[in-house]
């Protein structure tokens, strides 16, 4: 046999089968524009891209998790999904049975989604009992955006701030889980950025600004000096929600501030 006859065989037997397989893509789509709390349907797509049939495919996707502990829920409120998807937790166990070569099935769940000082992020990962050329186009992410509403603070307004505290929190949606752990004080946004507290002691001040037309930041000082920084979004005709900082400490507070 002839050198380039065994290197034709050798292609044949060895590189062929690993073409005759299954191959699942997952691709995820978002909502156009979908408003903070509002309520969005996202789409998952899986695609077998191989040119064999895929068997018994299997989808999971999974939601966005709070930072409470020792239980974690999902971070946001699950509407209607998928009929041939079951919920465990904050995943989205899916059984699409099987997908022909060249043929996709979209699985669809609606999802209302919270202001959060870190990224949202939805993920799924498809699978099959087939064999698959590659696995590593089995999954996708994707990161929400949110629309959030603009909102004026006017000289004078008072406002009344919700908050819980924790060390890993970072959506005031994370206190509404546990209504016992919210407390709250008042303040008034006075004229030339000025924070004042209606019932606290004189050695407390602060200072406010609205960077765009749907954020707030605000420090609060104690004797001059800075103890806490809120950085927020406006999540509705009346309040914002964002996440307050304290120095040289690992805890941090979600806040609703409310203007009344």
């Amino acid at each position: 046999m002839s050198t380039r006859a065994f290197v034709f065989l050798a292609i044949t037997l060895f590189a062929g089968p690993a073409f005759a397989a299954a191959d699942l893509t997952t691709s995820i789509t978002a909502p156009t524009s979908v408003a903070v709390d509002a309520t969005g349907r996202y789409q998952v797509t899986v695609r077998n891209i191989g040119n064999k049939s895929a068997s018994n495919v299997a989808l999971a996707v999974t939601l966005p998790a709070t930072n409470t502990s020792p239980q974690v829920f999902v971070m946001g409120t699950l509407g209607a999904f998928d009929s041939r998807c079951t919920r465990s937790g904050r995943t989205l166990n899916c059984a699409l049975g099987s997908l022909a070569r060249t043929k996709q099935t979209t699985v669809f769940f609606d999802i209302a989604l919270p202001q959060s000082s870190a990224p949202l992020v939805l993920s799924a990962q498809a699978s099959t009992i087939s064999p698959e050329n590659s696995t590593s186009n089995n999954g996708a992410s994707r990161t929400a955006s949110l629309v959030y509403p603009p909102l004026t603070v006017g000289a004078g307004s008072a406002a009344v701030n919700l908050h819980c505290t924790g060390t890993a929190l970072t959506a005031f949606f994370e206190c509404t889980l546990f209504p016992s752990s919210i407390s709250s004080h008042d303040t008034v946004f006075q004229a030339g950025g000025v924070l004042t507290f209606p019932s606290a002691p004189a050695s407390y001040t602060g200072t406010w600004s609205q960077p765009s037309a749907n954020s707030l930041v605000f420090t609060y000082f104690e004797d001059g000096l800075p103890v806490a920084d809120f950085v927020g979004n406006a999540v509705d005709a009346n309040c914002f929600e964002g996440l307050t900082t304290f120095p040289d400490s690992t805890w941090v507070s979600p806040y609703s501030v409310c203007l009344q």
